[in-house]
């Protein structure tokens, strides 16, 4: 008798759960976009959830693009035809110009037959715009005829779980800003000279990247990065028809 009624609990416990997968099943498919903390975030350290964050400022001057790889994810069962959902600019997240800041490489928007995923790749160039202010763009996904939004129900909150990013719009600040080192006028500049953004620019290029000039850094280190500037400044100044002057039209020396 108690072996029966263990039988029958666990067929009713199976049943529940069987309806309960068909129920969800049933439920219109939804589509979000799935990024990886790993792969994406930890390449832009700046970045917040729906918010990457580019900075061109501290690359060399040969960086002139970057490539976002967007993955766009749906649930619910795979379908034997193309899907198509929507994903479509939104102005409201900045106003960066499409051909010039960057390009959608992908526009063709579908969920391909049997398939669960797609994805959206989008380059980022280093423009002249970013050099004088931050420019943003963004992209969201909406709902349509063949897709729900969102991996929960509730999608105006950002969720994370496994190393994994959802949400249903983003944001790309794109900057190329130079900043004065904090510590350029207390230690650098006894080695460098007087800050300039050219110079700066100049020092990035030239010396190896990742650039790292702490005060802890020692005299043979700052003397040997100030000989390789002085011999790449000479070099540049002979291969060029003016000698390179900074903003204030003032000839760069090291």
């Amino acid at each position: 008798m108690k072996r029966l009624l263990i039988i029958l609990i666990a067929s009713s416990i199976f049943a529940a759960c069987t309806k309960e997968s068909l129920q969800q099943y049933s439920e219109k498919p939804r589509v979000y976009l799935s990024l990886r903390k790993d792969s994406l975030y930890s390449k832009f350290p700046l970045s917040t959830a729906g918010n990457i964050q580019i900075d061109y400022a501290p690359q060399k001057s040969a960086k002139q693009k970057d490539t976002l790889k967007l993955n766009i994810q749906v649930s619910g069962v795979a379908e034997n035809a193309d899907r198509v959902f929507v994903f479509e600019r939104n102005t409201a997240a900045g106003t960066a110009v499409e051909g010039t800041d960057f390009d959608l490489l992908d526009k063709n928007f579908i969920i391909p037959a049997g398939k669960f995923n797609n994805s959206i790749r989008v380059v980022i160039y280093r423009s002249l715009n970013m050099a004088k202010v931050p420019v943003s763009f963004g992209y969201v996904l909406r709902a349509n005829e063949n897709f729900e939004l969102g991996p929960d129900r509730d999608t105006t909150r950002f969720s994370s779980n496994s190393g994994i990013m959802n949400m249903i719009a983003l944001k790309v600040t794109a900057r190329d800003v130079l900043t004065k080192p904090a510590n350029w006028d207390s230690f650098i500049a006894n080695y460098f000279g007087v800050y300039s953004q050219v110079k700066h620019r100049f020092v990035i290029d030239v010396l190896p990247a990742p650039l790292s000039l702490p005060s802890t850094t020692s005299v043979s280190r700052m003397n040997t990065n100030r000989n390789n500037l002085r011999t790449a400044l000479t070099k540049y100044n002979a291969t060029h028809p003016e000698k390179l002057k900074d903003e204030n039209g003032i000839e760069i020396s090291f």
